[in-house]
């Protein structure tokens, strides 16, 4: 497993290090792992059962998605989110996406699958929305803007863009905690997003996202 990507579940179910990756990772998305928390390998282990091997493993993994700050011999230290890189990963999105939108706007052959992909990821959060489920919002939030920066068909930006989806995740698992009744909102936003990208409106797609992450964060998202 590459530490630059989330591990994968193979057919026959996931690995120890998936299994150690998912257990931290969603312990830190949710903040059930709070900031500056210290873990180790052996902890780790012994909780979830496991040798430190996939601990070890997992722990990379972790640290290149930005959740962890490794320190040889000593342990993990989980990443804090503060409002600069709240800010900054909030631009990159903006960056991304709008560049991926202009590219499919002026796609002759444009394939409209995208259509179908983000209406589907909008009944998950729907469904997140009405039952109260911040995690599998906040994941299919991230799927639904990754899927968005998939149309710019650039390998680069796509694994560039992966490695950034735990802590943006974390960061919209803290805005639905903060406010869980602004998650139908985002829901109706990202139904206009969905369908100003349907109609090829570039323009009306930016300024509508740009709308849309000033809600989850009061800054200067245009510099």
């Amino acid at each position: 497993m590459s530490p630059s990507r989330s591990p994968r579940t193979g057919a026959a179910g996931p690995s120890a290090v998936e299994r150690v990756y998912a257990h931290v990772a969603d312990g830190i998305i949710t903040g059930a792992v709070g900031a500056s928390s210290l873990l180790t390998e052996g902890d780790v282990a012994q909780t979830l059962g496991t040798s430190r091997t996939p601990v070890r493993e997992a722990f990379l993994a972790l640290e290149a998605h930005g959740l962890l700050k490794l320190f040889p011999k000593k342990g993990a230290v989980v990443t804090a989110l503060d409002d600069v890189e709240t800010m900054e990963l909030l631009q990159v999105r903006i960056m991304f996406e709008t560049t991926a939108v202009s590219l499919h706007s002026a796609r002759r052959d444009a394939d409209h699958a995208v259509d179908g992909d983000l209406a589907a990821l909008i009944l998950v959060q729907e469904e997140a929305a009405r039952t109260g489920d911040p995690l599998t919002f906040a994941r299919a939030d991230h799927q639904f803007h990754a899927r968005v920066v998939d149309e710019a068909h650039n390998r680069v930006i796509d694994e560039f863009y992966t490695r950034l989806g735990p802590r943006l995740e974390r960061l919209l698992h803290r805005v639905a905690n903060r406010d869980p009744g602004s998650l139908q909102r985002y829901v109706t936003e990202h139904r206009a997003l969905a369908d100003y990208l349907s109609a090829g409106d570039a323009p009306g797609y930016e300024a509508e996202l740009r709308r849309h992450v000033r809600h989850g964060f009061q800054g200067p998202l245009d510099s």
